[in-house]
């Protein structure tokens, strides 16, 4: 009984045996058949040539968004820089101011009223020993000292006095300026030889000496205009110097336009007070009209104070005791 159940069994196990011998082939064919049916691994492809076009334009549509952002962030920087210029410049003459009976950098003459120097703040002086405009200011009066008397040549004795660098004198945005006191067409512009490039210079000693000089050079060393003959006593909110445009600036009222290549173009201009803090002035545009209205802001309490050297005079006012120079 026992060797039948055992010859069952064998013969189950053969026959499972076969089924699965049979099977394996079938699936191993089924696998391959589903192998062959997978598609083919896939290679990357290049850029075509629309994608290409697609993506330069956005990298250009991105560079013209990012490009005046920019270039407003760093003439952002040069406004800063020009403002701290002015700041210094400011309180280096409050500082001359202590030293001299409390009269800022100006040109003066023996024997001359005050109420009559104002005439004398353009020109230079061959017996004062004092050089033409607004540089002549800083080279003779102000660091006189340094660049005369100060027992070596163009004052290699002793360093500056009060402003400790002459590149102070000259806005980083500013690239080109007229000549001080210059001729100029019916509109104030100036073309030609009147406009000359701006140059910083190292030494105060290397400024012109002389109006010859100046005009043998043909280059600008300052930015900015000066108004001469205050006092510190003087009210606080008066001008004392601003951004130079690059017409005539020593008329009434100082500025008669601006342009894009003056300082800071037409976007506005840097403004110092009396009492050395500096204002940004902003402007809709460079016109005359425009630029006008926000000299009156400054130049209407000049003329409309009382004058301080002069006989009380319905038409004389403290403007006509001071004088614009560049």
């Amino acid at each position: 009984m026992d060797l039948l159940v055992c010859q069952a069994n064998q013969r189950r196990c053969q026959q499972r045996g076969d089924t699965r011998r049979r099977r394996l082939p079938r699936l191993h064919k089924q696998t391959q058949t589903r192998l062959c049916l997978a598609p083919p691994a896939r290679h990357a492809s290049a850029f075509t040539l629309i994608e290409l076009l697609i993506v330069i334009a956005i990298i250009a549509l991105l560079i013209s968004i990012l490009l005046p952002a920019l270039s407003r962030s760093r003439e952002i920087g040069r406004r800063t820089v020009c403002g701290s210029n002015l700041r210094q410049t400011g309180m280096a003459m409050l500082n001359y101011a202590q030293d001299f009976d409390s009269w800022l950098p100006a040109k003066g003459r023996a024997g001359t009223a005050v109420r009559d120097l104002a005439g004398l703040q353009h020109a230079g002086s061959t017996s004062m020993r004092y050089g033409p405009g607004l540089i002549g200011i800083f080279r003779d009066i102000m660091e006189r000292k340094h660049t005369q008397e100060s027992g070596g040549p163009d004052g290699n004795a002793a360093g500056p006095q009060y402003l400790p660098d002459p590149r102070i004198l000259l806005c980083p945005s500013d690239t080109k300026n007229n000549y001080p006191n210059n001729p100029r067409d019916n509109y104030g512009i100036l073309t030609g030889d009147n406009i000359w490039p701006t140059r910083a210079i190292e030494k105060f000693a290397d400024l012109p000496r002389s109006s010859s000089e100046e005009r043998d050079y043909k280059k600008s060393h300052s930015s900015y205009f000066y108004v001469a003959l205050w006092r510190n006593d003087d009210r606080g909110d008066f001008i004392l110097m601003a951004d130079q445009s690059n017409r005539n600036d020593t008329g009434p009222l100082s500025w008669q336009g601006l342009d894009a290549e003056d300082n800071h173009g037409t976007r506005g201009m840097q403004v110092l007070l009396l009492d050395s803090h500096v204002e940004w002035t902003p402007l809709r545009s460079g016109e005359y009209t425009d630029v006008q209205f926000a000299s009156r802001r400054y130049w209407g309490l000049v003329n409309s104070a009382r004058p301080r050297y002069s006989a009380p005079d319905p038409g004389i006012t403290r403007s006509s005791e001071v004088q614009t120079i560049e």
